[in-house]
C-alpha cells in the first residue's frame, strides 16, 4: 500500500515544493522545512527535529490513501497521521519518530477539549479536518494521552504545526537533513559495514555530519579550548613541542559542552555504538585531541590495556573529525586486523614494542570534517606529528558494554583525576607517570 518506503525520504520531500499546504498560502515543503526549523531553534532532539520535519508525510507518501473530502474540497489524507507513522516505521527510522508523528493529530484533539482558547484559534481548514479526526478528546482520552512518555514534546510538536505557515522565511534546504535521517535509522550499518568492522578492526564513516553541523560543532570546540585552567573541572594537558609549551587535549568537558554531550550519549550514537557491540553501549569517557601546528605524534599502542581499570575487557572509540585528517598532520595509522591477535607485546609504559611493530602493516585513515572513524580496543594504531601549519582536531570517544559494569565514566575521570591530573591542579616537584591514563601520547609528564 505505501509507495517505496525505502526510497530516499529527502527526495519526497523534495516533490512537494510546488504542492500547496492545505488551507495556507505555502507550500507542503515549506511546512515541513518550517515546522523542523522550529525544533531545532527549540533545541530539541534529533529525533523530534526530524518528527517536525516529516509530521505530514502521510499526505503524500502513498497516493492510494483516501482523502478527507467536504463540500467537493479535499483536505488530505484521512488519518495520515497513521498512514505517516507506519511509512516512517517500514523506512527503518527511529520508534520515536514514527510515534510522534503518530500522535500530532491526537495533540490537537487535546487541545481542543483542554484549552478552549486554542480551539478558537484554529485555522477554518484545521476546524474541517477535526471533524474528521475524531472532533475533541473525551476525559478518558485526555487522561490516556496526558500518560504519553513523550507527551510535551508530542504538544510541542503540534505547536510548531500551528505555527509554521509564514512566507518568505530563509531556511535550510531538505538536504540539511540528509545526515541526520542516516543517523536516525533503527539500523545504521550495512550487513557489509558490520563485517568490515569485524574482519579489519575499524570502520571509516563519511559525512555522518554535514557541512552545518560540523560548523556548529567547531564552535562549540572552539569555546572548549578557549576554557581557562579550572581546578575540579574539565582537564586540560600540555605538551612540549618544537613550537614550545601547546595544548594537547582536553577531557572531563562533556558535564559543561551539553551539546557535546547530546551528540555523545545521544539516542543516534548510542544506536550505532550498539550495532558495533552487538549489545547495549554506555559512555566510558571522552577527549578532544587538537596535535595542534607541529603537534607531537602518538606512540603505536592498543587501548584495551589502559581500559581495564574497573573490569571491563572490550570498547569502541568513535573518533569524530573536527578537522580533516591527513597524513601530513597526522592522521591515525591502523593495523588493518591486527585486533583479532588479542594483546600484543608491550613495553613497561604500556606501548607496543619495536619487534610487535616491525611485524604490523601500517596503513593511514585520511578522514574529512564530518567523518567517523569507529575502531575497537584491540586495534593497534599511532599517528605522526602534525608536519601544517595548522590543527588536526578530533574528538575520541570511547564506549563500554552496558553488561560491563554499566556507566563509569563519573568513576573513570575521579581515578584519572587522583592518578594524572590536569596540569592546573599538579603539585610542584611531582612527577606523574599516569599509568594506563598515560599511554602512548605525548603529554607533559
Amino acid at each position: 500500500m505505501l509507495v517505496n518506503p525505502s526510497d530516499q525520504i529527502i527526495e519526497l520531500l523534495k516533490l512537494q515544493q510546488d504542492v500547496g499546504y492545505i488551507g495556507e498560502p505555502l507550500s507542503q515543503l515549506a511546512h515541513a522545512l518550517q515546522c523542523a526549523d522550529f525544533a531545532a531553534q527549540d533545541d530539541a532532539d534529533e529525533c523530534v527535529i526530524l518528527a517536525a520535519l516529516l509530521h505530514d508525510i502521510g499526505h503524500f507518501c502513498d497516493p492510494r490513501a483516501s482523502a478527507m473530502l467536504a463540500d467537493g474540497v479535499d483536505f488530505g489524507v484521512h488519518r495520515h497521521e497513521t498512514v505517516g507513522a507506519e511509512y516512517l516505521r517500514l523506512s527503518g527510522l527511529d520508534e520515536t519518530i514514527a510515534t510522534l508523528v503518530e500522535q500530532h493529530v491526537n495533540a490537537k484533539r487535546y487541545l481542543v477539549a483542554t484549552r478552549p482558547a486554542y480551539a478558537a484559534k484554529l485555522s477554518a481548514a484545521s476546524q474541517q479536518t477535526l471533524t474528521f479526526q475524531g472532533g475533541p478528546m473525551r476525559a478518558d482520552e485526555v487522561l490516556t494521552f496526558e500518560q504519553q512518555a513523550r507527551f510535551v514534546d508530542i504538544l510541542k510538536l503540534r505547536a510548531w504545526d500551528e505555527a509554521a505557515k509564514r512566507l518568505d522565511v530563509s531556511l535550510p534546504p531538505v538536504s540539511h537533513y540528509s545526515a541526520m535521517l542516516r543517523r536516525n535509522k533503527t539500523q545504521r550499518l550495512s550487513t557489509a559495514e558490520l563485517a568490515f568492522f569485524a574482519s579489519n578492526g575499524y570502520l571509516h564513516i563519511k559525512d555522518w555530519f554535514n557541512a552545518t553541523e560540523v560548523a556548529a560543532m567547531c564552535a562549540e570546540v572552539a569555546q572548549l579550548q578557549a576554557l581557562p585552567d579550572s581546578p575540579g573541572k574539565w582537564m586540560k594537558y600540555y605538551e612540549h613541542t618544537a613550537r614550545g609549551k601547546q595544548l594537547c587535549r582536553i577531557e572531563n568537558f562533556l558535564p559543561y559542552q551539553r551539546r557535546l554531550e547530546r551528540l555523545a550519549r545521544g539516542r543516534s550514537t548510542l544506536g550505532l555504538m550498539g550495532e558495533l557491540m552487538g549489545e547495549p553501549a554506555v559512555l566510558f569517557k571522552e577527549k578532544l585531541n587538537l596535535k595542534l601546528a607541529a603537534g607531537n605524534g602518538f606512540a603505536a599502542h592498543q587501548d584495551a590495556p589502559a581500559f581495564t581499570s574497573f573490569d571491563q575487557h572490550y570498547h569502541i572509540t568513535m573518533m569524530l573529525s573536527v578537522d580533516e585528517t591527513t597524513t601530513a598532520n597526522g592522521c591515525l595509522e591502523v593495523a588493518s586486523g591486527a585486533h583479532q591477535q588479542g594483546l600484543l607485546a608491550m613495553n613497561p609504559d604500556l606501548t607496543m614494542t619495536q619487534t610487535a611493530i616491525d611485524q604490523l602493516s601500517w596503513q593511514s585513515v585520511e578522514t574529512q570534517p564530518g567523518d567517523l572513524l569507529l575502531f575497537d580496543s584491540y586495534l593497534p594504531h599511532r599517528s605522526a606529528m602534525n608536519e601544517t601549519d595548522h590543527a588536526r582536531r578530533a574528538l575520541y570517544i570511547t564506549y563500554n558494554r552496558q553488561v560491563e559494569g554499566g556507566d563509569v565514566r563519573d568513576a573513570y575521570f575521579a581515578a584519572k583525576r587522583a592518578a594524572f591530573p590536569p596540569e592546573i591542579e599538579r603539585q610542584p616537584g611531582t612527577v606523574y607517570a599516569g599509568g594506563v591514563f598515560n599511554v602512548g601520547n605525548p603529554v607533559d609528564k
